[in-house]
C-alpha cells in the first residue's frame, strides 16, 4: 500500500463522495454534543480530508481547526473553506499536539480504520486525550468487523459519476480484518481518459477492544451506537459511532 493513499485522488475525492450526506452526519454529531451535555465553542475534526465536514461544523458556528496528513487533500479545502476561519494543520493523526485545547474532537467516514495497528490507535487515542480541555467529547464513526467482511466483503463494484468511471475492487483477509481497496478511476477529459490508481486499506476492530484502548488512554466513558441512531449497536451494525466522554 501507498504511504499516502489520499494524494492520487485528492483531486476527484468530492465527486467520489456525492452520495455522501455529510450534513446529515454532523447534525447526528451536534445532536450527540446534546445528548451528553455538551456545548463546545472549539472543535478539532481529526483526518478531515477535503473538509466537507469541516464546513458543516464551521457553519454551524464551531471554531474548527482541521488536521490531515494529506497534502493535496488539504489544498482542496484551502480552496473551498469560503470566508470560515478554519485552522488547517498537517500533521499525522498518531502524532500531533494543538497549540490550544478543544472542547470536542470528530473524526469522520471510517478514518480511524484506517489505522490497521493495535498501536496506531493507542497513540491516537492519547493525542486525542491530550488536545481535549478537561471535559471534553472524542465522536468518531468506524466500519465494524460485520460492514468489512459482509458489506464490502470480496467484491467488485462499478460506478459511473460525471466524468469518472471507477472500479472499486476489495479483498477482505478474515484472519486479520483489514480490508484491502484496489480503486481505479478513469477520468474523463474530452476524448481521452486519464488513470488513476490507489490502494487503501482499512481494519475493523471488535467493539470490545476500542473500548479498551479508549478508557486506557484516559477517557472516563465510552459509549457506541448503530451509526445515525442513539441505538446500542448490533452484531449486523456496518457502521457504529463511538462517544468517548475525558472528565477530569
Amino acid at each position: 500500500m501507498g504511504k499516502y493513499p489520499f494524494s492520487k485522488v485528492a483531486d476527484y475525492y468530492d465527486t467520489l463522495m456525492k452520495g455522501i450526506d455529510y450534513s446529515d452526519w454532523v447534525d447526528y454529531t451536534v445532536e450527540l454534543f446534546k445528548r451528553f451535555g455538551h456545548k463546545p465553542e472549539r472543535v478539532l475534526d481529526l483526518a478531515c480530508g477535503t473538509g466537507t465536514a469541516t464546513l458543516e461544523l464551521a457553519r454551524r458556528g464551531f471554531e474548527v481547526t482541521a488536521i490531515d496528513l494529506s497534502s493535496e487533500m488539504l489544498e482542496i479545502l484551502k480552496k473551498k473553506k469560503e470566508a470560515h476561519k478554519i485552522e488547517i494543520i498537517k500533521t499525522d493523526m498518531q502524532n500531533f499536539k494543538l497549540s490550544h485545547p478543544v472542547d470536542a474532537v470528530t473524526c469522520f467516514f471510517d478514518s480511524i480504520n484506517y489505522l490497521t495497528e493495535e498501536r496506531e490507535l493507542k497513540r491516537c487515542f492519547r493525542c486525542v486525550y491530550e488536545a481535549l480541555a478537561e471535559k471534553g467529547i472524542f465522536l468518531f464513526d468506524m466500519n465494524t468487523i460485520y460492514g468489512l467482511s459482509k458489506v464490502w466483503g470480496t467484491n467488485t463494484l462499478i460506478r459511473e459519476i460525471d466524468n469518472i468511471y471507477s472500479v472499486w475492487r476489495s479483498v477482505y483477509d478474515a484472519s486479520k480484518h483489514i480490508s484491502t481497496l484496489y480503486l481505479t478511476l478513469f477520468v474523463g477529459d474530452g476524448k481521452f481518459y486519464k488513470r488513476v490508481e490507489e490502494v487503501h486499506q482499512e481494519r475493523a476492530y471488535p467493539m470490545e477492544k476500542i473500548e479498551e484502548l479508549l478508557l486506557k488512554a484516559g477517557f472516563s466513558t465510552v459509549d457506541i451506537f448503530a451509526h445515525m441512531t442513539t441505538s446500542i449497536f448490533l452484531d449486523i451494525s456496518s457502521r457504529v459511532m463511538i462517544a468517548a466522554e475525558k472528565k477530569e
